[in-house]
């Protein structure tokens, strides 16, 4: 078997082991929305690349992933936090970024190593396991830039775009995860004198590769910033229905 072949049976299986587990959200209104963004998006891009196509699974957080192929998978949770096309936009520009800034090329060496035939949660956890060994916090923080230049090129509201970052902090606020949102706790303390030091910069660092993500509201803070240095040429206002 030549490995296009063994990798496209990989991705095949993974499809249907989520399909299976979690069942797609069958709603008109999530499957509207999801293909309205995406064949928005998918129109915006640059180059000859193939379309991607927007699942939602009815899974119980608020998570967005992709894979090598052409499937961007959203839960039907993150589907009701979001409540606009331009916040969808922006998660699944985030999701586009990965595949049109070759992250996923980073997985072609690796994909013999997914186990064959598991259910669908342990296929997510080994697929979330080669995303920590491969995207890193730099290559996020590089699909959020990317998402707000191509929700801006798409005629997205690129203000409301990124409130989906204010979303997602306070679902992970309500979730009682603090640190998500703002960082490591005693690193926020302004009254520390030893704020700013070596041992305060290493321990942030730490964190992060930890955590793959910046904090959210200093990836709100980076793309409100290169938002308002580049929307000279995007940030149309939003005409689809909100």
């Amino acid at each position: 078997m030549s490995s296009n072949n063994f990798a496209a049976d990989i991705h095949i299986e993974l499809h249907d082991d989520l399909i299976s587990e979690f069942g797609w959200e069958t709603e008109p209104w999530v499957s509207e929305r999801l293909e309205r963004v995406i064949g928005r998006l998918n129109a915006t891009r640059s180059g000859n690349r193939p379309p991607l196509i927007a699942h939602s699974l009815s899974l119980p957080s608020c998570s967005a992933f992709t894979t090598p192929t052409t499937n961007i998978y959203v839960s039907r949770r993150l589907m009701e936090v979001l409540s606009s096309d331009d916040m969808v936009a922006m998660i699944l520009a985030h999701e586009i970024a990965h595949h049109d800034l070759g992250h996923l090329d980073l997985f072609e060496g690796a994909l013999k190593l997914i186990p064959r035939g598991v259910g669908g949660s342990l296929a997510v956890l080994t697929f979330r396991l080669f995303e920590d060994q491969f995207y890193g916090p730099e290559r996020e923080a590089a699909a959020d830039l990317f998402a707000v230049d191509l929700c801006g090129k798409a005629g997205y509201n690129v203000e409301r775009c990124i409130q989906a970052f204010t979303k997602l902090e306070q679902e992970h606020l309500n979730a009682g995860d603090i640190d998500g949102v703002y960082g490591p706790e005693n690193l926020l303390d302004p009254t520390d004198p030893h704020q700013g030091s070596t041992a305060y910069a290493v321990q942030r660092w730490l964190w992060i590769r930890a955590h793959r993500y910046l904090p959210l509201h200093e990836r709100r803070a980076r793309a409100i910033a290169h938002y308002e240095e580049t929307k000279g040429g995007s940030g149309a206002s939003s005409t689809e229905a909100q």
